[in-house]
């Protein structure tokens, strides 16, 4: 009785057992399954209109991997959070779902991660490809397409950034520890117990301490010379930005998202920690890609620029962004009267002060025009509510229009920035925790980091395609 115990589970089939019916690999992959997405969508492109390497095959010598195959191979590997040529490498060996696609094909490492290195380029037109498909099905409208940006940390270390400021504290904390030691070695000259120091141990610190300090200058010199303000040992592309886990040497990604389904209409890694600059070129991108005359945006209040809202206006593009702008002083307790108080003669170009008094144009700074009182405001019954100074001064952007036709939508339409904090956090967060697994990339430098990105684009959006039509009838229509 105790020997048939174990008779009641399910038993699998022994190792050594053959079967009459070998089941085919075209057999266990489900007609609806990934695989075949990825199969029918890589067989839709031309590869070689999108500058992929290799893509017309050689006449002579040894035949090369189809790059077809190699694409295939990455986009799968992105959808599984399989970045790695050496476990991407393994799974051709070990994975059904890899055999099928690749038909049994098992490139080595370096031929998986050559292809990654050197088809950039083709990888961002290929995102471009399959967002025009998704505006030709419908899964794209183009309605409403909201911009946002997020850091993602580079390969190289925090401990590897170097900034002209850091360079010049370790300047100064270098100098007093030679001073130390040099003062250690004179008094040493000068006492009787001389023997209890270790002269030669000294010496040696000292002269560690002085090679460190001469590569200090060095440094400094160097990134003077070429007017940076910070440079990355190892990834000199890289920027030092702040996240929500304290500062990290990144890229900023830029994302432009459709509104009707959530899909990446168009990316950028930039070096630039803020996204100030960054509403002008992703708006006009998606409005290219999209092919529109006409096009509306929102974003936070980070991308708020008096010249990028002009441009947009300027482009057909309306857009919703809350103002970021600085306010006048209110004094400690009591609330001085801001510029809204103020009000403008566009004719004359100059304002008006509650009390009746004109504050003509004073100066130009940039792109601030500066308007002040003639005069001062010392016998004014409002000083008290205006200003601490002898002298009131408004400030007013040279795109103020743009900033007041920007506070106008804004007040006629604010749930916009609920719908974009809808639309865009739901691809960052699938980018970065999904596919990049911890938002982190692998490769260096600006290229590298472009290059995962496309791929990690290119993934979310099938992705979504998927999930949005299915699997069968997304096939359907590409094939």
């Amino acid at each position: 009785m105790g020997a048939l115990s174990f008779m009641g589970y399910i038993q699998g089939e022994g190792r050594q057992q053959s079967s009459l019916f070998p089941p085919t690999l075209e057999e266990l992959v489900p007609e609806d399954h990934l695989v075949r997405v990825i199969e029918a969508y890589v067989a839709r492109l031309d590869l070689q209109a999108l500058g992929f390497s290799k893509a017309e095959p050689l006449k002579t010598g040894r035949p090369g991997y189809d790059p077809a195959d190699l694409l295939k191979l990455y986009l799968y590997g992105y959808f599984q959070r399989i970045r790695s040529s050496r476990r991407l490498e393994a799974e051709c060996q070990r994975n059904v779902e890899v055999m099928w696609l690749l038909g049994r094909l098992a490139p080595d490492f370096k031929t998986i991660a050559d292809f990654r290195k050197d088809n950039s380029a083709a990888f961002q037109a290929t995102c471009r490809t399959f967002v025009q498909f998704c505006r030709q099905v419908g899964l794209i409208s183009g309605q409403l397409v909201a911009i946002d940006g997020s850091k993602f940390q580079a390969v190289a270390s925090q401990r590897k950034h170097l900034s002209l400021t850091k360079l010049k504290r370790q300047q100064a904390k270098l100098e007093a520890q030679i001073g130390r030691y040099l003062a250690e070695l004179d008094e040493a000259d000068r006492s009787e117990a001389a023997e209890v120091v270790d002269r030669s141990a000294v010496k040696a610190a000292l002269q560690q301490l002085e090679s460190r300090h001469a590569d200090n200058l060095t440094a400094q010199a160097l990134m003077e010379v070429q007017g940076l303000e910070q440079f990355v040992v190892g990834e000199s592309e890289a920027r030092m930005m702040r996240t929500h886990q304290g500062a990290r040497v990144a890229y900023n990604v830029q994302n432009a998202v459709d509104g009707e389904h959530g899909l990446i209409v168009h990316h950028a890694v930039t070096q630039d920690g803020s996204d100030n600059q960054q509403l002008e070129p992703m708006a006009k991108a998606a409005q290219a890609i999209l092919a529109q005359e006409e096009l509306t945006v929102t974003a936070d209040a980070g991308y708020s620029n008096g010249e990028q809202f002009q441009a947009c206006d300027d482009a057909g593009i309306t857009a919703y962004v809350p103002e970021n702008r600085g306010i006048n002083n209110k004094g400690d307790d009591t609330p001085l009267f801001d510029r809204s108080a103020f009000s403008y003669d566009v004719e004359n170009d100059q304002y008006q002060c509650p009390a009746g008094q004109w504050l003509p144009l004073k100066q130009v700074n940039g792109l601030q025009r500066i308007y002040a009182v003639r005069g001062d405001c010392t016998a004014c019954p409002l000083k008290s509510r205006c200003t601490k100074a002898k002298r009131r001064h408004v400030t007013r952007h040279v795109h103020e229009a743009a900033f007041e036709r920007m506070h106008q939508r804004m007040q006629v339409h604010p749930e916009m920035m609920v719908r974009r904090r809808s639309i865009v956090e739901h691809p960052f967060g699938n980018l970065k925790q999904w596919i990049l697994g911890n938002g982190r990339f692998l490769l260096r430098q600006l290229q590298g980091a472009r290059t995962e990105m496309a791929l990690a684009v290119n993934a979310y959006n099938l992705k979504r395609a998927i999930n949005v039509m299915g699997a069968r009838r997304l096939i359907e229509l590409l094939g």
